[in-house]
């Protein structure tokens, strides 16, 4: 059992050897989920979006689709931060 430690600001470490285990790297999102035992923390990867597969299938796009349209539009924010920054100068 591994332990972490809540700072004042709301933070929590998720220790090493869990974060490797479950392909928790810098930037991925986790949802916190509340259980009759507690919460679970898990991440929101691939694994999390696949595991709607079938479900909303006429409604929504696919986990291929939605990550592409998140990269897509994580571009389109830098370029208009590099644009920001460019006329603020």
């Amino acid at each position: 059992m591994e332990t972490s430690v809540l700072t004042v600001k709301g933070q929590l470490l998720i220790p090493k050897r869990i974060r490797n285990k479950y392909g928790i790297k810098s930037g991925v999102k986790v949802i916190f989920e509340e259980t009759e035992n507690g919460v679970m923390i898990r991440p929101m990867n691939t694994a999390y979006f696949e595991g709607f597969a079938g479900r909303f299938k006429d409604v929504t796009p696919s986990t291929k689709e939605y990550l592409k349209a998140k990269k897509d539009e994580s571009r389109l924010e830098e370029a208009k931060i590099r644009r920001i920054n460019k006329t603020s100068k």
